[in-house]
């Protein structure tokens, strides 16, 4: 697993709250840590934000990683989470 280097492009419309930036960011895929999420949205408390996008029934992964004698936490979607959101995006025409 490797930690995201550039903030991710999407071409959905820019997310407005803190929730909505972080769930956007971990729909592309992406890993997020605290350095990131201040760096790239200027977000000071992800783990609260992580906290309320599984508290609305996202289901996200998280790692403890230890760099340079410090430890943080990285987070991401599984797979599987990921394949469902993209299966509910799917316009069915007939």
């Amino acid at each position: 697993m490797t930690t995201t280097a550039t903030a991710p492009v999407t071409n959905e419309q820019a997310p407005k709250t803190q929730i909505e930036i972080v769930r956007a960011h971990l729909m592309t895929g992406a890993t997020i840590t605290t350095w990131d999420a201040y760096r790239f949205y200027q977000i000071t408390c992800l783990a609260q934000r992580i906290h309320d996008l599984r508290s609305q029934g996202l289901v996200i992964q998280s790692e403890m990683v230890k760099h340079n004698n410090k430890w943080f936490a990285v987070y991401w979607l599984d797979e599987h989470t990921l394949l469902d959101s993209e299966l509910s995006n799917i316009e069915v025409t007939p």
